[in-house]
């Protein structure tokens, strides 16, 4: 999925039971985790978010 122009992937762990996120675009990668689907895409939008409205 994208968000603004940037991919986003949202993956189910197993161990711990929770979901990754991973934005990146080029050679720049972030990643985090949450207790849901939903959090997870939510965070990572923000993540997004954040970081384009800091470097305009």
């Amino acid at each position: 999925m994208e968000h603004r122009g940037i991919s986003i992937s949202v993956v189910e762990m197993n161990f711990p039971r929770s979901w990754k996120w991973t934005v990146g675009k080029g050679k720049t990668v972030s990643v985090g985790v949450c207790a849901t689907r939903l959090d997870a895409i939510r965070q990572a939008q923000t993540f997004i978010d954040a970081v384009i409205d800091w470097a305009a």
